[in-house]
Order: C-alpha cells, then sequence, then structure tokens
C-alpha cells in the first residue's frame, strides 16, 4: 500500500478510510485487547495495513509484553535515561545495546532485556553504580564530584594506593568496618 496514496491498490478505485479496532492478544497467560491500526477500502471493502499502521500495531504489542514481563514502558525508559542526564547516544555508551538501542527501547520498537532493566533502574536507585558506569563509558559526570557516596548505609571509598592501572573501591559498612582492607570492586581509570 502506498503511504502517499488514498487509493486502494486492490481496487485502484476506492479510498482508503483509517479505522481503528480491538484486538485480543495473549501473552503468558495474561489477555488484553489493543488497538489494531488498520484501513478499509471504501468501495471493494478489502482491510489492508499501511507501513505506519504495522509499526503502531507491533509498538502496542512490545508494550503490552513489556508490561506483563514487569519492565519498564518506553516512555519509562525515556524519563529515566533524562534524569540521568542522557542522550540516547551516551546511554548507548554508558550501558550498551548498540547506537540506536534507546531510541528502540522508548518508542517500544523493541523490548529491552531483563538485564538492561535492571542494570537501567540499579543506575537509577544507586548513584555510586551510575557514577561507576560513567567513568566506565570515559563520560565526564557533571554531579557534585564527592570523593565517596553513601548508599543503604556502605561508603563506596577510593583506594588512595591502588594496586593496579585501575582505581579501587573499598567497601565500608556504615555499621561494622570490614575485617580487611582487601579493594572489592574496581572501575575503569
Amino acid at each position: 500500500m502506498n503511504e502517499l496514496s488514498n487509493v486502494c491498490p486492490v481496487c485502484g478505485e476506492g479510498g482508503l478510510q483509517p479505522q481503528v479496532g480491538k484486538n485480543p492478544v495473549e501473552y503468558k497467560g495474561v489477555n488484553k485487547e489493543i488497538n489494531l491500526h488498520y484501513s478499509v477500502c471504501d468501495a471493494c471493502g478489502s482491510e489492508q495495513s499501511a507501513a505506519v499502521q504495522l509499526r503502531q500495531n507491533k509498538r502496542a504489542m512490545v508494550a503490552f509484553k513489556k508490561q506483563v514481563d514487569g519492565l519498564l514502558s518506553g516512555a519509562e525508559v525515556r524519563v529515566l535515561r533524562q534524569q540521568l542526564g542522557l542522550s540516547q547516544a551516551e546511554a548507548a555508551q554508558v550501558f550498551g545495546g548498540g547506537p540506536v538501542a534507546f531510541s528502540k527501547y522508548e518508542s517500544d520498537d523493541v523490548a529491552q532485556s531483563e538485564a538492561m532493566d535492571k542494570l537501567l533502574c540499579l543506575a537509577d536507585e544507586v548513584p555510586v553504580a551510575f557514577e561507576l558506569l560513567l567513568r566506565r563509558a570515559g563520560i565526564e559526570h557533571t554531579g557534585t564530584g564527592a570523593d565517596w557516596q553513601e548508599v543503604a548505609g556502605w561508603s563506596f571509598v577510593p583506594d588512595p594506593a591502588p594496586t593496579n592501572q585501575r582505581t579501587q573501591l573499598r567497601i565500608v559498612s556504615s555499621s561494622a568496618p570490614m575485617a580487611d582492607e582487601t579493594p572489592r570492586w574496581s572501575d575503569a581509570a
């Protein structure tokens, strides 16, 4: 079907009228009706979908699957990325997934993996984890510039004398110091 023409490609005479109907779908035992976009010829009655309508239908199904799987919606991924102060390209550098991954996640063209979803939530909920991901990606942070951060009772302190080229961090409990001073987590220089 030609996107620019409203003439039915089946009969060549009628005009295509856009329609939205309810389509019952099932995924992992969950049933729902989602909007189905298509066109109907006013002369021959044929039903057909243009590429833009097929894209809308696919996005609605991907969004439904994300909801059932307990993943962030496309809109939630966009808001989270913006709250972290990252462009889509920077988010791909920091979290992975490829150069256009975040465009696809945010538009519901593709569902992010469960691992990606968890990593995004972790970066949002644990600022020091986000800081480490930024450093590993080589992206300058515009935050406070503090030498340590405390998260849920734990402090992540840069080791003043790392044993190799990588920055070492010591994890220190705020309630009881660790028995040894062995670095527990490292990030790229």
